[in-house]
């Protein structure tokens, strides 16, 4: 034990949370250093405590070599005299821990204690001090609802509905409360309550097979073994329906590059903008730079009434954002880029105190701008030699006789002609500006009219989610969400059951025979979500094999698998590491992995064999239903080549995946050459 105060304690300590601090070197917790620490941190307390009957809250807590701490007691609320008194109760705590707490290294043993007034209550009120909880794996308390076994002492009520027994080698005692079927338990020492408990009995009327239900914890006993251990997950927070809009909101803008590819270097040459009403282009032979070019382009954007607009670019987030970046990170402005799976989501550029926002408007229409202004009637694409501009001995101010035939490979040979005679020249300067003009000109219309179909199916201004997926979940959470409570999962759950995400399975051939039929499968995915239960409600944490209590248990399991030993398409998934490659196989053998109960009871009818070890388990909900419905039914009465039809087979197709997104969002910022390499250099010292 060491001897050296590790804090100074002074009177102004009084009325809060302070800890007493002793450090154990390298040994196992036992009952005389538990004892030496308290005559310790009595000293302590004799020091601050005006009179002998002033009230001191009490916690005993470990700290383990692992440095995590462990709550090991309940509050204690005691005095000056009532040192013997806590040494029992904090050693009986001790010792109804679990082996693994008594196999562990304690660094430090800590009383975490509260001096206060005289007038404070001996009982504690709810409202003045938050009652600490368990942290455990399991109690040293009897394996059976026979409490005669209990200890050696024991004494009933006259009406036998109350009963007093000793606990062996203690001076804890059992109060139990006899009720039909259960009886309520509550372990004492001096009066203190240090745990309270209820057991109720099996149907079979057997003692030795019951549940006892210690707060949040539930015990499953068969025989007298513990079977299950299972833990109801509390403050859990649930998804929220949302109220769609009143209105559409129009702020919003088109935005498109040209680019030229010379030597390999890929710079742009053109872009042209179209907030509706106005239209604005870009040419590179007027700026000395694309870069200088670039930056004009944006200065025209950062105006007081642009602010808040979102700037769609088609494919922004693989292509157009790298020239975007380079030029932004060069200017006085403020940058916030939102990335996801290494695509752009969104970038926000602020300045005074106004912002924009660019987005990739193929994330929330992912089709080309020709199918898609086909789909939503609109004007379409017009046709250019982009190969034509490629060639450094072509000057962007070419001015002569219309390309080759072979840069419009699009073009039957009549159509070409028919193009080719209707110019006395060809300009480059023209047909670029015109063409890209005529680009944003028909992205603005069909993001437009997307917008005003989504408003009237749905309520929902579609400026306000940058994604498909997003999109998807507003609706859903605004039109169709209905009573089932849908769990927002983060933190160590999420990190298990994601282990059980592994996607769909995928095997590639080549087949070749003769009169082979071909088959194709409508909407499976929203199929599945319409027909089978999702996980919701409640979440229950278990250790053992949840089946024997209920072999319907619906949930993610950690099993212990056994393949059939010939199996010509193995059905369950896991992913190795390889040279720190993660790859999905299906293996055969043995293997430990987390599954779906649902694949593990389909496993089952192949010859899979499991051996459940822990897990979590769900309610049931058909919480897709309506959103499949609405949905099915819209495209099923929609052309082919409408804008509903688009809609809903997009729709359909994005909600799922969504919900399945992980929780832990990625956080970029946008730093100089000299602070990345600062960055790098303390990530390898």
């Amino acid at each position: 034990m060491n001897n050296n105060k590790l804090k100074s304690f002074s009177l102004n300590y009084r009325d809060k949370w302070r800890d007493s601090i002793h450090i154990i070197q390298n040994q196992l917790l036992t009952i005389n250093l538990l004892s030496q620490a308290l005559n310790k941190f009595w000293i302590e307390l004799e020091q601050l405590i005006e009179e002998s009957q002033q009230k001191i809250l009490v916690l005993f807590k470990i700290e383990m070599e692992n440095g995590l701490t462990r709550t090991i007691s309940r509050m204690q609320t005691v005095t000056l005299n009532d040192k013997n008194d806590l040494l029992e109760i904090f050693n009986e705590y001790w010792n109804i821990k679990t082996q693994e707490y008594h196999l562990t290294i304690i660094n430090k043993i800590l009383f975490t204690y509260k001096i206060v007034s005289k007038e404070f209550p001996t009982r504690l009120s709810p409202a003045l001090i938050k009652k600490p909880t368990f942290t455990f794996k399991g109690y040293d308390l009897p394996n059976t609802m026979d409490c005669t076994e209990w200890g050696e002492k024991y004494q009933f009520s006259s009406n036998y509905l109350v009963a007093t027994i000793q606990k062996p080698k203690s001076h804890a005692y059992y109060h139990i409360i006899f009720k039909e079927r259960e009886q309520l338990v509550e372990l004492k020492i001096q009066n203190k309550i240090l745990l309270t408990f209820t057991d109720k009995m099996d149907d079979n009327n057997d003692l030795s097979t019951f549940t006892r239900i210690l707060g949040e914890h539930t015990y499953i006993f068969k025989e007298g073994v513990l079977i299950l251990k299972q833990k109801n997950i509390k403050n859990i927070k649930y998804l929220s329906k949302i109220i769609g809009s009143t209105h559409i909101s129009n702020n919003f803008i088109a935005m498109d590059l040209e680019t030229r590819t010379i030597d390999g270097i890929m710079i742009p040459y053109a872009l042209s903008i179209y907030d509706g009403k106005e239209k604005l282009s870009f040419y590179l032979s007027d700026y000395s730079s694309s870069e200088n070019m670039l930056v004009a382009a944006i200065n025209t954007l950062l105006r007081k009434k642009y602010n808040q607009y979102k700037i769609y670019i088609h494919n922004f987030s693989n292509f157009d954002s790298i020239f975007m970046l380079k030029v932004l990170s060069s200017m006085d402005l403020g940058i916030r880029p939102i990335i996801r799976d290494g695509r752009m989501i969104e970038l926000k550029i602020s300045w005074k105190k106004y912002s924009i926002y660019f987005r990739d408007s193929y994330l929330l229409l992912p089709s080309s701008l020709k199918k898609l202004a086909i789909n939503f009637d609109v004007s379409n694409k017009d046709i250019f030699p982009y190969e034509f501009v490629n060639n450094q001995d072509i000057s962007l101010s070419y001015r002569g006789p219309v390309p080759a035939k072979e840069f419009y490979p699009n073009l039957s040979p009549e159509q070409y002609d028919s193009m080719k005679n209707s110019y006395e020249y060809w300009d480059l300067r023209i047909e670029t500006i015109r063409y890209c003009e005529q680009d944003v000109i028909t992205l603005y219309q069909i993001i437009s009219r997307f917008s005003e179909q989504i408003f009237i199916l749905f309520r929902i201004d579609i400026v306000k989610y940058p994604t498909l997926p997003s999109l998807a979940f507003a609706i859903y959470r605004n039109k169709f969400m209905g009573d089932d409570r849908i769990p927002l999962i983060h933190g160590a759950i999420y990190e298990f059951l994601v282990k059980g995400y592994t996607g769909g399975s995928v095997d590639v051939y080549r087949p070749s025979g003769k009169n082979i039929y071909r088959y194709d499968v409508n909407s499976l995915y929203p199929y599945v979500m319409r027909e089978f239960p999702m996980p919701v409600g409640n979440i229950t944490y278990f250790e053992g094999d949840i089946t024997k209590l209920n072999p319907k248990s619906f949930g993610i399991f950690e099993v212990e698998v056994t393949s059939p030993k010939e199996i010509n398409i193995p059905l369950l998934q896991c992913r190795i590491k390889t040279n720190s490659v993660t790859k999905t196989i299906a293996p055969l053998g043995n293997w430990t992995g987390v599954y779906f109960s649902e694949e593990i009871q389909n496993a089952m009818t192949y010859g899979y064999k499991f051996k459940i070890i822990r897990g979590y388990t769900f309610d049931r909900g058909y919480i897709f239903k309506d959103y499949v419905d609405f949905l099915y039914k819209l495209k099923v009465n929609s052309d082919k080549n409408s804008s509903n039809y688009t809609i809903a087979k997009l729709l359909l197709n994005s909600l799922y995946g969504r919900l399945g997104m992980s929780p832990d969002k990625e956080q970029h910022v946008i730093v100089s050459t000299d602070e990345a390499l600062k960055y790098i250099s303390i990530k390898y010292l």
